[in-house]
């Protein structure tokens, strides 16, 4: 029989009280790292150490564009230690993205290099800027979680304090996976509860993005509706093991041009972070500002 440790009701105390004065003597009341979103951040008080969060939409919905709206507020602005890993995209092509939203100058025009001296200049100065910040990039796809420890803990000094996966479908269960295998429903749950354990061990937040299909049922028939939990958990039940779950939903993506609320305001340039799963806090949705052009996430101006 294996020895499974354990701690004492009196241990545990201890550390709950612990805990507890440091959170008192905390003047903002904050006990994680603030992600830049305003109303998020009140929320959820930051993204806590240990945590697994998981950022889901269905595909297109711009969860990408939002990891990247985080690397620019905190990595960028804030100085905190990222890394991204890119399963997906290119290092390359997710440069073009952080550049677009660092300069304001669309990433169509990035891409192809349609560029005014003016352009130019700023698109460099930038680029000097960001080589400065502590984000380091991955892009091999299909690692299993043990590559992924085994990256970080062979290429930096530090953990870092936050890492961005995009996305699950492309982590590998084992290294004997052919490249591309599509994932049961157990395998993507084990997968959650190791990148759980990763974040616990090294006392990072980890952050992963998921996507997933609206599941229909008789009373809505709509493809346009607003995820819920239950379509990420149908999808596979990886939440079990989240401390904190963001569905993104921008409903100008379904030609949709009004919110459906009393206001009835044009959905135009907006996108909402529905929190569906909060173990620190409440569940609540939130109204930011969404620019197609630079795929990019903000606070709005105009509170709403």
């Amino acid at each position: 029989m294996v020895f499974t440790e354990f701690q004492t009701i009196q241990e545990q105390a201890e550390k709950f009280s612990e805990n507890l004065f440091r959170i008192s003597k905390n003047d903002d009341n904050q006990t994680g790292i603030l992600s830049g979103f305003e109303k998020l951040d009140t929320i959820t008080k930051g993204f806590k150490p240990s945590q697994l969060i998981l950022v889901g939409s269905v595909s297109g919905m711009g969860k990408t564009s939002f990891a990247v709206s985080l690397i620019k507020k905190m990595a960028i602005e804030n100085k905190c230690s990222i890394a991204f890993f890119s399963l997906e995209i290119s290092s390359q092509q997710l440069i073009i993205k952080i550049i677009a939203q660092q300069t304001n100058i669309s990433n169509e025009k990035l891409r192809l290099g349609l560029l005014n001296d003016t352009e130019i200049k700023l698109v460099s100065k930038k680029n000097e800027e960001i080589k400065n910040a502590p984000l380091s990039i991955f892009d091999y796809p299909f690692l299993t979680v043990s590559d992924i420890e085994y990256t970080l803990s062979c290429s930096l000094s530090d953990f870092p304090k936050i890492i961005i996966i995009d996305s699950l479908k492309f982590i590998a269960k084992n290294k004997k996976d052919l490249a591309g295998k599509i994932l049961n429903k157990k395998e993507l749950t084990k997968i959650s509860f190791q990148l759980k354990k990763l974040a616990e061990k090294y006392n990072s937040t980890i952050l992963l993005l998921v996507d997933f299909n609206l599941q229909i049922n008789e009373l809505d028939k709509s493809y346009c509706r607003r995820p819920l939990l239950s379509d990420l958990r149908k999808h596979a039940p990886i939440d079990t093991f989240a401390d904190l779950i963001l569905l993104l939903y921008r409903p100008e993506y379904y030609k949709i041009e009004e919110w459906d609320d009393e206001e009835e305001l044009p959905t135009a340039g907006e996108a909402e972070i529905i929190i569906t799963k909060n173990s620190f806090g409440n569940l609540e949705t939130i109204r930011v500002q969404f620019d197609g052009s630079k795929a990019m996430f903000d606070n709005l101006l105009i509170d709403i």
